[in-house]
């Protein structure tokens, strides 16, 4: 980690996570805590889908209680619908855009350019793009929302940006610059990432795919579940926690706090002795003694921590309010309510679709892209349709006119050298009797 001592050396990339982007946001809360430097000296911001969400909230100096209140809001909207994700009025793309088009401030896209890096992945082909710079704040909200956008999960048309289609970044390059060595990349999933949970698994294997390396096992699939289809929001706030507490290992390891061991209180145990590492050539001149890794910190899991807002107020608190419900939400969560629900469920749907439908008044929304939307599915079915006009024009012209063998022409030109050879007969007797 010596490119933490060049101004402006490093940069931080967010990977894409889904309902767990609170894992970012609890990461970001401890580096702005208890080692602001490494935020306010970083040359810039990447990610892609939720990454890229919270990479704008640095870099638009938006505070910890905006990013949990959405976010959590999302699982809360999702925890009102009587069928989750599966009812037919769930929206994320609609939320996620009407949220940014009131919250950013007018000059957002001037703070993003140059720092602000959004992984998206281009339909239909699949090729990765990053984008860095942004002329206008739509555009930016643009980026977003492509970055954002999971194929059938968030609809069928998949948004545009700059005259092309693309989709979610996670699906190309889900932790850009992951191999980066001047990069602190950071994943809510178990693996290799700087910032990342710390795995009890015995596994050892490790699956590298769309620019990132997942670790195979039972949590790593269960948290690829749930970042799809959000568990309770209590569940998700507590793997916010989880990020802060992983991002102060991070630190402690690599001796970034200059504060007393944290997490070595939290287990209530004495930390060994600091061992430092082998002295530079330059030590003699005057600079300090470089330290090396402490992998002997532990890690601490959040049911381990008793009280969490001894360690973050700010974050705890921001956390507690997001997961604040009324009594009809309360009631919805309880047992009798959700069997109540269910069995009402027949005659509150249609009731229940067109109440999101109108808070959201997603036609409305819509009607500003909807030339451009009909005209790309419009051209994708001309395509489409000249593809299949093409195999089937081709398998029939197989079906009609065979090919010739080789077989077939040996006769074909035995017969035509014996026809050749009466004919030289005839001329032959023709001459002798003339």
């Amino acid at each position: 980690m010596h490119f933490l001592e060049a101004e402006g050396g490093w940069s931080l990339s967010f990977a894409g996570s889904g309902f767990l982007g609170l894992y970012h946001v609890g990461a970001t809360q401890c580096l702005h805590q208890r080692a602001p430097r490494i935020l306010q000296g970083a040359r810039c911001f990447y990610g892609s889908s939720a990454g890229a969400l919270n990479a704008m909230t640095i870099v638009c100096g938006m505070s910890t209680d905006y990013s949990c209140s959405n976010l959590l809001g999302m699982v809360k909207q999702v925890e009102r619908l009587s069928l989750g994700i599966f009812h037919p009025a769930y929206g994320p793309i609609e939320h996620i855009r009407k949220q940014l088009q009131d919250t950013l401030p007018d000059n957002c896209h001037i703070l993003a350019s140059q720092r602000l890096g959004i992984s998206m992945t281009r339909w239909p082909d699949g090729k990765n793009r990053i984008v860095t710079d942004f002329a206008t704040r739509d555009e930016l909200i643009q980026a977003l929302i492509c970055s954002l956008y999971f194929p059938l999960y968030c609809g069928t048309i998949p948004p545009a940006f700059r005259g092309e289609r693309y989709i979610d970044g996670a699906l190309s390059n889900n932790l850009p610059f992951f191999d980066s060595p001047t990069t602190i990349t950071i994943s809510p999933f178990h693996g290799t990432a700087d910032i990342c949970p710390q795995s009890n698994s015995g596994s050892l294997y490790e699956l590298t795919a769309f620019n990132a390396s997942f670790q195979i096992s039972t949590k790593n699939f269960f948290q690829g579940f749930i970042s799809l289809i959000p568990p309770k929001p209590e569940v998700v706030a507590d793997y916010c926690r989880q990020g802060y507490l992983d991002a102060l290992r991070f630190l402690e390891r690599r001796g970034r706090t200059h504060q007393e061991p944290v997490l070595w209180s939290l287990v209530s145990k004495e930390p060994p002795a600091l061992m430092e590492g082998p002295r530079s050539a330059d030590y003699d001149q005057g600079q300090k003694l470089t330290l090396t890794i402490r992998w002997d910190i532990p890690n601490v899991l959040v049911k381990d921590v008793p009280d969490f807002e001894l360690l973050s107020p700010e974050l705890e608190a921001a956390l507690r309010k997001a997961c604040q419900r009324d009594f009809w939400a309360r009631f919805q969560c309880s047992v009798p309510g959700r069997a109540l629900t269910y069995l009402l469920l027949p005659c509150t749907l249609p009731f229940e679709y067109v109440y999101f439908r109108s808070q959201e008044v997603r036609l409305l929304l819509w009607l500003p892209d909807m030339p451009a939307d009909l005209c790309w599915m419009q051209g994708l079915l001309k395509s489409t349709a000249r593809e299949v006009y093409s195999m089937a024009k081709s398998q029939l012209l197989r079906l009609v006119s065979p090919p010739v063998t080789s077989a077939d022409s040996g006769p074909r030109q035995l017969g035509t050298a014996a026809s050749e050879n009466r004919a030289l007969n005839l001329r032959l007797a023709s001459r002798a009797m003339g």
